[in-house]
């Protein structure tokens, strides 16, 4: 006992302390911490997710969710390893006489690393870089340090790091075999992060020559395939994969080799019916029936490279509509078939491709801005187009005799009460052969519908619906995020209701009318004949009406040929019918003027002269023809005006054109550039509030116009400003009910709660029912916490909040980020949140700071609209 007493001490340089401390701190505390490092490490390599539709990185991290399942290994990793700092460290006269102290250090750093908490770990590299500078783990130490600063994008500082690795290598210091084969594919790793795939590709082949573990090694060679497969080199790219699948790798690299090797396919050399026939073996193994999507896609890339457009168009089709998991394959095949439409000039069939990618589109997706806008663009020219095709189709009707009219709409009844017979027999099979008993009703659910358009009209109003099969379901609701009015594809629905009151004047100021139109119901039963009636411009006064919404959309249909989509041809064809069948419409001016700079691009004098006639001779006061007779016209008018002042009336142009994320992006652009225009600023923020209501949820629309409202009290534009928020009010219940005269304010919690993400928080859940046993919930939290945050020093609470509510705190964490870093995984872990119904509880964070403002008040939901408008909009 005495014995053990005297070798446990750290305080005496023997001999023998020595020894034992070092036998010890090796196998009773740092072993057993780098065996649950290794796990988890391993565990995490099955499971961490891959995206091949890029270039590879050279180390694959996860995600920090990801990476949350790492937790609990990698916190016994630091604990085994504080406890090995802590008891068994012996520092005399300058030196560490432990030997395993430095490698708990690093064990420790690579756990925080491996954990995304990069700031603890960097902390620790930098530490054994500069305190071991004689020992061979201060380059270890530099080399993490630099895998450090790449994960967290600090690129020069990463660059510093292993630079100094270069020289000390350069100037012959002996660096550890295993530093040097890392060094390299670090490198590699630094410019990939950096997409310079140029420079990196040479490290990645030094890396393959120096050699490393068979994952690294098959991972820089999946890797070389990639980038030359990027930059055309297809005989390279086909000697790598092929070098990838020598080596045996795990089935999901193996598979993407080879769908890669079939990609690389050249025309001139290549053999199509070979790797055609190995792709169709491919489809036809059940291990690949996930994979389909990427198969027809490589398919229809042959196709397209042998010139078989038909082909192509198939499979690219076929991996549209079996592309269920990967969102990425899914929008570059729907991408691949709407850029073939386009170029077609089948700009209807072009936009339904468009909005499927649309739909699934990742932010992080190649030149996702100009996707967005083309889809955008498109998506206006078919809505145009409809309506050209919808009202006159209605106007036909129209003027039809009631025997004729009842006929045809009779036999849609029929067609459609057949299509319903058979989808219900369809489903009634489906579900008597064990398959899943709620089809039938929700079958029945979709023939109620199926008939109505987003607007609850007729299908047939829908002529893209018709040629485009894809998925009812997709194609009605898409991948699309929880949120209000998720069901509209076309949230510039929701502020319909508002169209009066926000009409602009000549000078482009809103005007608002004092009353809002609210829509009569119509008629929903697809079986009915008045269901089909409803919108057949029966008076004269309704036929006016259907004209001119033809009229607009010509006039906007050609402006989208012409100036968005650069087609010449199709605006040439749409202005000249717009003007043969209406010749006398309000936009005559403008049509002739496109049409004379259409005719004067093409070099075709005799019909510019006509236009110009035209327009000097009928409007000789016209800004049109004044800058016919005089090209400098618009200039000297432009020199006379402000920059801001030029901008706005871009911004409302666009507005009245209806492009409203135009106008968004010019607004936001005013507020950079302008920022002490008083004058003008408040008018823009003024067009852009609008402008989200036309294409967001109103909420959003709220709290633009309740910003304006704050920051420009007195503008002159506030009067109308209020006017949409009582609209907003009236109609949504969003808001508090502006009285007249009161001075607006934001929201009761604009003024309650301050956000102070650098304060120290609480994560609070808020249980809104008595019947929730909070003890049992307290201790499954608290499970949850030791699992996954062992190492957080936290203390979970309850009390009531009144009769009903009680409140569970955890806390405190040092910021906003730790607090909702905890709160999001709570969310997410199916045993704490077991048999609970989530209608019964909300989990928020809340500083240190608001939480007494909270509770005193005991408003939840002016709570959480605070939180969501800070804490998760400073997520996004």
């Amino acid at each position: 006992m005495l014995l053990g007493a005297v070798s446990c001490s750290t305080k005496k340089n023997t001999g023998m302390r020595r020894a034992y401390h070092n036998m010890t701190c090796h196998y009773n505390v740092w072993w057993n911490g780098d065996v649950s490092m290794q796990e988890g490490i391993e565990s995490f390599k099955k499971s961490v997710k891959e995206n091949y539709n890029k270039v590879l990185p050279v180390y694959n991290y996860g995600t920090k969710q990801e990476a949350q399942s790492l937790n609990p290994k990698m916190d016994r990793t630091i604990e085994k390893a504080s406890i090995a700092i802590q008891r068994h460290s012996m520092y005399f006269g300058g030196k560490e006489y432990v030997k395993w102290i430095d490698d708990s250090y690093m064990m420790m750093g690579k756990a925080h690393f491996f954990k995304h908490d990069y700031i603890s770990a960097r902390r620790v590299f930098d530490y054994i870089a500069k305190e071991y500078i004689d020992k061979p783990i201060h380059y270890e130490g530099y080399l993490w340090l630099a895998k450090t600063y790449i994960q967290t994008e600090r690129f020069e500082k990463a660059e510093a790091a292993l630079n100094l690795l270069v020289v000390d290598q350069q100037e012959g210091k002996d660096l550890p075999k295993s530093i040097e084969k890392d060094l390299p594919l670090v490198y590699a790793d630094f410019f990939i992060k950096q997409e310079n795939y140029d420079a990196a590709y040479p490290y990645l082949e030094r890396g393959l020559e120096l050699g490393n573990t068979k994952f690294v090694l098959t991972r820089a060679e999946f890797i070389l395939g990639q980038i030359n497969q990027q930059s055309g080199d297809l005989d390279f790219a086909t000697r790598y994969y092929n070098k990838v699948i020598k080596r045996n790798p795990d089935y999901k690299m193996a598979f993407e080799a080879r769908i890669n090797m079939a990609q690389c396919y050249d025309e001139g050399t290549g053999d199509s019916k070979y790797i055609n026939k190995v792709l169709h073996k491919m489809a036809k193994d059940a291990k690949n029936k996930e994979f389909l999507d990427q198969i027809y896609y490589a398919l229809a890339e042959i196709a397209w490279k042998d010139q078989n457009d038909t082909l192509a168009i198939s499979y690219y089709r076929k991996s549209v509509s079996v592309s269920k998991l990967d969102a990425y394959q899914k929008a570059t095949s729907a991408l691949a078939v709407a850029d073939i439409y386009f170029d077609k000039g089948d700009y209807l069939l072009s936009q339904a491709y468009y909005d499927t990618a649309g739909s699934v589109l990742p932010k992080d997706y190649p030149n996702y801005d100009a996707i967005k806008n083309k889809t955008s663009v498109l998506s206006e020219l078919v809505v145009h187009v409809q309506t050209i095709q919808t009202q006159d189709s209605l106007q036909h009707l129209a003027s039809l005799s009631e025997g004729e009219l009842y006929a045809i709409i009779d036999e849609i009844i029929k067609d459609y009460r057949e299509e319903k017979k058979r989808e219900e027999a369809e489903a009634r099979e489906l579900a008597e052969a064990g398959g899943n008993k709620n089809l039938v009703a929700m079958n029945q659910g979709r023939n109620n519908n199926q008939a109505l358009g987003s607007s609850g009209k007729w299908y047939f109003y829908n002529p893209t619906s018709l040629s485009f099969g894809y998925s009812n379901f997709i194609k009605k609701w898409g991948n699309r995020k929880l949120e209000d009015n998720w069901r509209l594809i076309d949230k510039r629905m929701v502020i319909d209701t508002f169209e009066e009151d926000i009409a602009l004047d000549e000078d482009g100021n809103p005007i608002v009318n004092d009353s809002v139109q609210i829509a009569d119901t119509v008629p929903t039963n697809p079986e009915k004949r008045d269901f089909y009636l409803v919108d057949i411009p029966r008076t004269e006064e309704e036929m006016l009406a259907s004209t001119e919404m033809i009229i607009e959309a010509y006039n906007k249909l050609g402006f989208l040929y012409l100036e968005e989509l650069k087609d010449t041809l199709n605006a040439e064809e749409t202005y000249l019918e717009f003007m043969e069948r209406y010749p006398d419409n309000k936009y005559r001016l403008e049509t002739w003027y496109s049409l004379y700079n259409i005719y004067s691009d093409l070099g075709n004098a005799e019909k510019t002269a006509y236009y110009r006639s035209l327009i000097v001779g009928n409007f000789p006061d016209s800004d049109y023809a004044k800058v016919i007779l005089d090209p400098d016209y618009f200039i000297k008018l432009s020199e006379q005006k402000s920059l801001a002042s030029k901008l706005y009336e871009k911004t409302y142009k666009a507005y009245k054109r209806e492009q409203y994320y135009r106008v968004i992006s010019y607004a936001n652009k005013s507020f950079k550039q302008y920022p002490g225009d008083t004058a003008m600023i408040p008018k823009f923020m003024y067009l852009r509030a609008i402008s989200i209501g036309k294409v967001d949820v109103p909420d959003s629309m709220y709290v633009a116009i309740n910003t304006l409202i704050q920051e420009y009290p007195s503008s002159p534009i506030i009067p109308r400003a209020k006017a949409v928020l009582r609209v907003l009010q009236s109609e949504y219940g969003i808001g508090e009910p502006l009285e007249e005269g009161q001075e607006t304010q934001g929201s009761k919690s604009s003024s309650l709660y301050v956000y102070q993400p650098n304060e120290l928080h609480l994560v609070m859940m808020v249980l809104v029912s008595a019947d929730v046993k909070i003890e049992p919930l307290k201790v499954r939290i608290s499970d949850f916490k030791n699992k996954y945050f062992r190492l957080a020093r936290l203390r979970i609470k309850s009390l009531m909040l009144d009769n009903q509510r009680t409140i569970i705190t955890i806390g405190n964490f040092d910021d906003a980020g730790e607090a909702e870093d905890f709160a999001m995984a709570l969310l997410n872990d199916e045993y704490v949140l077991s048999g609970m119904d989530n209608k019964l509880f909300d989990v928020a964070s809340i500083s240190i700071k608001n939480y007494p403002a909270f509770y005193k008040e005991k408003d939840l939901k002016d709570y959480m609209e605070f939180y969501q408008k800070t804490y998760k909009n400073e997520k996004k």
